[in-house]
């Protein structure tokens, strides 16, 4: 087995899984997102594309992974699992073969918890789930193993700020790289490079790069586009330990910049700041972003924010690497020693055609918050 904790730690995480089952009155529980069933057993694995599911009792059996033939070796390999349920996915149906799973462990007629905001659970695959068990009685639960993951244990944080230096890393090459002539694709590649060279696992999201008036779009990843000298230069990427991310964020001027655009990245830089220092321990979980916006509205930038100012984060896979906890009016949750998040303000002004990436991951820690990056949060000229 090749697990990144000790096995009392899984089963500690069981624990406390199943006393949150019974706080909630459930019989058990069906996981089906990878993150969450890497962090209740190790299992590592990208073949998710295919229906698997984790089915927990609250009898104390061990938990039963429905998984396909294909990922038998890495059932044994990655996780501490002694017994899965593997199926042949050109002769069975997942779902008989997770419901063959509930009925082994005695919840056939039970209370169940299942994860329905999961992407991985498939709408046929569900809907025939409940045709086969009509007994049961199905209750959201996609809180149970996401809420029992927010605040990290030190080895959890030890391998996240191990994934920051790796994005730290990462993110200098991709900066002294930056200049007139090189592709967006290119840097992209280079950052990827530096994250493998670094020790990083690929990334629930590939590294992001936009230049010039393509800045203004958030979330594109890397295009053909050429830099030019006077282009500002979007750089996303995150640092991977054990699916651990440490997310990372910040913008390049390819020679000085214009008034404008100094203007309103040292106005971002202040709102960052006053971000993450209101990420104190026992803050509401929107205090940052209302720390944030008090700076913002100096320059009438509110408006210009493009999404929450962040979320937890910590064991990810593809397609995001978004936990539950997000900073933003309306989360109920109190930020807590051992909580580990984003804080990102980015801008995006297209009638101005430019935008502003500035973000990283912090932590919560007794004393207040630390950035888990060493590289300035500034404007970088080049």
């Amino acid at each position: 087995m090749q697990l990144p904790f000790p096995i009392a730690t899984y089963h500690d995480r069981l624990a406390r899984v199943r006393a949150r089952l019974a706080d909630r009155g459930l019989d058990g529980l069906v996981v089906t997102t990878p993150d969450a069933i890497h962090w209740l057993t190790g299992f590592d694995t990208i073949g998710y594309l295919w229906s698997q599911a984790l089915v927990i009792g609250r009898d104390g059996a061990e938990p039963t992974l429905v998984t396909r033939t294909s990922e038998r070796p890495g059932v044994a390999a990655t996780s501490w699992l002694r017994e899965p349920r593997i199926y042949d996915i050109a002769a069975q149906r997942p779902a008989g073969e997770i419901a063959e799973a509930v009925r082994g462990h005695r919840l056939s007629a039970g209370s169940v918890g299942i994860d329905l905001q999961a992407f991985t659970l498939v709408p046929a695959v569900w809907e025939e789930l409940k045709a086969e068990l009509p007994e049961v009685t199905w209750t959201d639960a996609s809180d149970i193993v996401a809420e029992a993951r927010l605040v990290k244990e030190p080895a959890e944080i030890g391998y996240q700020r191990q994934a920051a230096a790796m994005a730290d890393a990462a993110m200098s090459a991709v900066v002294a790289a930056i200049g007139p002539g090189i592709s967006e694709t290119e840097l992209a590649g280079i950052a990827a490079r530096e994250l493998g060279a670094a020790g990083s696992e690929y990334a629930a999201i590939p590294p992001m790069v936009v230049s010039g008036e393509r800045t203004t779009l958030v979330h594109a990843l890397a295009g053909r586009r050429t830099v030019a000298r006077g282009d500002l230069v979007c750089v996303e990427l995150a640092g991977v330990v054990h699916r651990y991310h440490a997310v990372l964020m910040r913008t390049v001027s390819v020679g000085p910049p214009a008034p404008r655009v100094r203007q309103v990245a040292d106005c971002l830089e202040r709102a960052m700041a006053a971000a993450v220092g209101a990420a104190r321990p026992g803050a509401a979980a929107p205090e940052p972003d209302r720390a944030c916006n008090a700076v913002l509205d100096e320059l009438d930038l509110t408006g210009n924010r493009c999404h929450r100012i962040g979320y937890s984060l910590g064991v990810a896979y593809p397609p995001g690497w978004l936990e539950p906890m997000t900073l933003v009016d309306g989360d109920p949750h109190v930020l807590a020693p051992g909580m580990s998040f984003t804080i990102e303000p980015n801008l995006t002004l297209p009638a101005e055609g430019f935008g502003l990436k500035l973000g990283e991951t912090v932590l919560c820690t007794p004393d207040g918050p630390e950035r888990l990056s060493a590289i300035d949060p500034a404007l970088i000229v080049t």
